[in-house]
C-alpha cells in the first residue's frame, strides 16, 4: 500500500537561499522515513530457515523405515564415525511425531506467507519512493542553472547528488527485497509439493507395504521419499 507523497517544489525567493536549498526535498525525505518506520522492513526474519529446519526433520523422520538408504547417504566415513547410527537414532525419535512436524511446517509456513506480504508492501513503498525522489530530482535539476550565485549554485547541485545516491538506494534495496521475496516463494511451493502431492504419496505407499507386491511398494515409498528429500535439500542451498 503506498501513501501521499510530497510533490516536489518551485525555487523562490524564500527557497534560494543556501540554507533552504540545502534542504531542498527534505518534506519528502520526512514522510519517506516516517512510511518506512510505519511498515517495517522487508529483509530476512528467520521465517524461511525455520520452514526448512522442520522440512529437514520430515525428511529425516522418513528415513526411520529405510536405514539402507540412511548408511548410503552418511557414506564410509560417516559409517566409520557411526553418524549412520546417530541419524537413525535420530530418525527413529522423530518418526512418530510426523504428524507434529508437518503441523509445525504449515504454522511455519504461514509466518511466512505473512512476511511476504510485509514484504511486497516494503518493495512498493521503496519504488514509491524512488519515483518521487527522481520527480524532484528532475525539477531541481531544471531550476538548477537560473541559480545566479555560485555558492547557492554548488550547494544545490550537492543536495541533488545526494538525493540520486538515495533513489539509487531505493532502488538497490527494492531489488534485493524482490530476490529474498522469489527465494521465499520458492521455498512454499516446494513445501507445498512435499505436504500435498509427496507425503500423501508416500503415506499410501508406506501403507500399501504390507500388500501382496511389497517390493514394488518399498521401491515407490523409497523413490518419493527421495524427491522429497531433494526438494528439502534444494530448499537447504538457499542458506548456504
Amino acid at each position: 500500500m503506498t501513501v501521499p507523497l510530497p510533490a516536489p517544489a518551485q525555487l523562490d525567493g524564500d527557497t534560494r537561499t543556501v540554507a533552504a536549498l540545502a534542504a531542498y526535498a527534505q518534506p519528502l525525505l520526512d514522510a519517506i522515513a516516517r512510511h518506512a518506520q510505519g511498515q517495517g522492513s522487508g529483509s530476512e526474519d528467520g521465517s524461511a530457515a525455520g520452514l526448512i529446519e522442520v522440512l529437514a526433520r520430515i525428511a529425516l523422520a522418513l528415513q526411520s523405515a529405510d536405514p539402507a538408504q540412511l548408511r548410503r547417504r552418511a557414506g564410509w566415513w560417516g559409517r566409520l564415525l557411526g553418524r549412520d547410527v546417530e541419524r537413525q537414532r535420530d530418525a527413529d525419535a522423530l518418526q512418530p511425531q510426523l504428524g507434529v512436524l508437518l503441523v509445525q511446517a504449515e504454522d511455519r509456513a504461514r509466518a511466512l506467507q505473512a512476511r511476504a506480504m510485509q514484504r511486497q508492501s516494503a518493495i512498493a513503498a521503496a519504488e514509491q519512493a524512488a519515483v518521487a525522489l527522481e520527480h524532484w530530482i528532475d525539477a531541481g535539476s531544471l531550476q538548477l542553472p537560473s541559480l545566479p550565485d555560485t555558492e547557492q549554485h554548488a550547494v544545490f547541485a550537492q543536495r541533488l547528488d545526494h538525493l540520486r545516491r538515495l533513489a539509487a538506494l531505493q532502488r538497490s534495496e527494492g531489488g534485493q527485497w524482490q530476490l529474498l521475496q522469489a527465494q521465499d516463494d520458492a521455498l512454499l511451493a516446494r513445501f507445498r509439493r512435499i505436504a500435498d502431492v509427496l507425503l500423501p504419496a508416500w503415506r499410501q505407499a508406506a501403507l500399501a507395504r504390507q500388500a501382496q507386491d511389497q517390493t514394488r511398494h518399498n521401491q515407490q515409498a523409497a523413490a518419493l521419499q527421495a524427491q522429497i528429500a531433494a526438494e528439502v535439500a534444494s530448499a537447504q542451498a538457499r542458506l548456504r
